[in-house]
């Protein structure tokens, strides 16, 4: 299988190694070098003039990037000009790919239902939201044979920033609900979501939470049912055989649970 992975961020260099782990050798592509991959492509979807290499027939095309800056504009630049880009660069060559696109469940943002799944109508509120929701319609109107995965935050030992926000005892009684996925369980997400062909997928552990929840967890192993505000849980769910359920199975094995 000839796959190719654009945007090399934390996720996407995450999905790259799942992949290798899987026995692919996947094609990367970012703007800059990745000295971590071992079939690089550096190519900048931004800048006009300059054709992509030529690739070999490829059966999936992963589209995991990410702006630099969290404006509309840079937003838009990435997620609707640079992906616009991209397929138009990859129909030159070939059509005949399968197309999995990260999106995110900020597209969710206005729902007020307290269980979302596939079914539900997207209500974006911020301008992240509305641009990825205007980027999956765009991208299908480009190529049809794609995948949609809404992804929820991620988290994993790498996401220390996150993770120390999660564990600040001066935030203990913040009500804020947290719908979350393990990177590691994303990357599977994306495989089985390529190899089915899914048009569309919540990617969460079906497990929110708050931050008392949390540390009380840490500190004594146990925490309290809360009724929380909405919870993302994808219809797929029980298909994924997550390594972390949930957060508290990960904080039980990596975190010092007293």
């Amino acid at each position: 299988m000839n796959t190719l992975i654009v945007g090399t961020g934390k996720l996407g260099q995450r999905f790259y190694h799942h992949l290798k782990n899987e026995g692919e050798n996947p094609i990367t592509l970012s703007r800059s070098e990745k000295e971590w991959s071992d079939n690089h492509i550096q190519f900048n979807l931004l800048k006009a003039g300059v054709e992509l290499p030529e690739l070999p027939k490829l059966d999936q095309v992963f589209i995991i990037v990410a702006p630099d800056e969290r404006t509309e504009v840079a937003y838009r630049q990435t997620y609707i000009h640079a992906v616009a880009r991209l397929i138009d660069e990859l129909h030159k060559q070939q059509d005949s790919f399968h197309c999995t696109f990260v999106s995110s469940t900020s597209v969710y943002g206005g729902n007020l239902e307290s269980v979302i799944d596939e079914s539900t109508d997207p209500k974006p509120a911020s301008f992240s939201g509305k641009v990825l929701l205007d980027a999956e319609k765009a991208l299908l109107k480009l190529h049809a044979h794609t995948s949609i995965i809404r992804a929820s935050g991620l988290y994993s030992k790498q996401r220390q920033k996150l993770i120390d926000n999660l564990l600040d005892e001066e935030k203990y009684l913040d009500p804020k609900c947290f719908n979350l996925i393990h990177e590691d369980d994303l990357c599977r997400w994306l495989s089985y979501a390529s190899e089915r062909e899914v048009d569309m997928a919540i990617a969460s552990d079906g497990h929110p939470f708050t931050r008392k929840q949390l540390q009380d967890f840490v500190k004594t192993g146990r925490y309290d049912a809360l009724s929380l505000d909405k919870k993302y849980q994808s219809a797929l769910l029980k298909r994924m055989r997550l390594s972390y359920p949930s957060i508290f199975d990960w904080a039980r094995e990596k975190l010092d649970v007293s």
